[in-house]
């Protein structure tokens, strides 16, 4: 009996000190090998052909693609991405970018989002 291929799930991190946390370890019990790649540094490439890509926070904004140029070369891949359905996460400075890569519009609140907050459901879901 030959085993199942092994998952194979990218995390772009923007920031030095910050991984895949529990969700790493999550994975890693499922079987999934994670591979970490630094933003603006690693070609992204494996990021591409990913069976999971996971886009980590970082403290910048979706918009400051002049900037941080590397942020105009994540887009791109999000664009390809989302438009084959293949699976995909963004956390914090990642959500955003999805949401530029979908065309949506991302605008400061007024306050930082920074770690965990609770969360209310409305009707609207």
């Amino acid at each position: 009996m030959t085993a199942a291929p092994q998952r194979r799930a990218v995390a772009i991190r923007h920031v030095a000190f910050e991984d895949c946390g529990t969700l790493g370890t999550v994975l890693a019990g499922r079987g999934w090998e994670l591979q970490t790649l630094q933003a603006g540094i690693d070609p992204l490439d494996a990021a591409d052909t990913a069976d999971l890509l996971i886009v980590l926070g970082g403290p910048i904004s979706a918009n400051d693609t002049d900037t941080y140029p590397f942020l105009r070369l994540q887009l791109a891949l999000l664009e390809r991405r989302l438009r084959q359905q293949r699976p995909t996460l963004g956390i914090c400075l990642g959500a955003q970018l999805i949401a530029r890569a979908l065309g949506g519009r991302v605008a400061p609140m007024g306050a930082r989002e920074i770690g965990f907050a609770p969360l209310s459901l409305t009707d609207a879901g």
